[in-house]
C-alpha cells in the first residue's frame, strides 16, 4: 500500500469503491443509487489501484521487449491504381499469386 497521505477526494473514491465491491448488485446499480457512473467507478479504482491505496496486480513496465528475425532480402510489389488506392505485398510472388493480386486490385 501507499505511503503517502491520502486526500479527501481519493477516500471519497476508496470508500465508494469498497462498498461498491460489497454491494449485493452490479457496479452500475450501485453508481446509480448514488448518483455516480459505473465509468468513474472504474477509473478510481485503476487510478487507487496504481497508487497503491487498492490491492491489485502490479503493473510492470509498458514496454515490452521485441525480438525481430533477421532481415530477409524479398521483392516486394507496389500497385497504385487510378483511385489512389495502393497495393504493396512484400515477399516473393509466384505468377499465380502475382496475377490473383493483379485481379483483385483491378476490381477496387
Amino acid at each position: 500500500m501507499s505511503d503517502s497521505p491520502i486526500t479527501e477526494r481519493q477516500q471519497f473514491w476508496l470508500d465508494h469503491i469498497q462498498l461498491a465491491e460489497a454491494f449485493d448488485g452490479s457496479v452500475a446499480d450501485y453508481a446509480r443509487a448514488h448518483e455516480l457512473t459505473p465509468k468513474e467507478l472504474y477509473q478510481w479504482k485503476t487510478i487507487l489501484t496504481r497508487r497503491g491505496l487498492l490491492p491489485g496486480k502490479k503493473r510492470g513496465s509498458d514496454f515490452v521487449q521485441v525480438v525481430t528475425p533477421l532481415p530477409v532480402s524479398s521483392t516486394g510489389v507496389s500497385l497504385v491504381l487510378p483511385n489512389g488506392v495502393r497495393l504493396e505485398f512484400g515477399g516473393e510472388l509466384g505468377s499465380e499469386q502475382m496475377q490473383s493480386l493483379v485481379t483483385a486490385a483491378s476490381r477496387l
